[in-house]
């Protein structure tokens, strides 16, 4: 895979990802938001809203932390790190770390398909939807930080700037 098709396709998921994370996020807020008013001026809550809020939350947050990984917002212990000098240690401490994420990613993005094929016949209780739909934000978002850990790899070989203070 040559690293100019690698870069289009981190720029076509990354887009993708910012937009769903937006539109899961605004849509929990709506949601939410009908719910109370639902319920308190006319007395007669939604019986899904709790449902598609939480299942939305989880997309959020497996779509987001791809986001996140990509600017170096996860909680990070790196004090080790920033005591060392710039240069191949530091470098070679930082591709450990992320050949780590990518094999755990690796069994996550497994366990999430044996999940969906376990799961295939069941339904949700309000909204009855497949119950595999809300599964397969485990390995989307597993794959999608995949991908963000292997373009962090390329950017450590460039020798780049890692981003490791919050994206700053």
């Amino acid at each position: 895979m040559s690293r100019r098709f690698l870069i289009s396709i981190l720029e076509v998921t990354r887009t993708a990802a910012r937009a769903v994370v937006v539109l899961a996020f605004a849509t929990i807020v709506i949601v939410v938001f009908g719910q109370v008013v639902s319920r308190f001026l006319f007395n007669a809550p939604f019986s899904w809203s709790e449902e598609l809020a939480r299942y939305l939350q989880v997309w959020l947050i497996m779509v987001g932390s791809a986001v996140c990984l990509r600017k170096g917002l996860h909680l990070t212990v790196d004090y080790a790190v920033h005591s060392l000098p710039e240069g191949s240690t530091k470098r070679n401490l930082h591709l450990l770390s992320l050949a780590a994420i990518l094999f755990f990613l690796g069994i996550v993005f497994v366990s999430g398909i044996s999940l969906i094929t376990a799961t295939l016949n069941q339904r949700t209780p309000a909204l009855q939807i497949p119950i595999w739909v809300v599964y397969l934000a485990i390995p989307v978002g597993s794959f999608l930080m995949f991908l963000e850990s292997v373009g962090l790899v390329l950017t450590a070989f460039d020798g780049a700037r890692l981003p490791t203070d919050g994206g700053q």
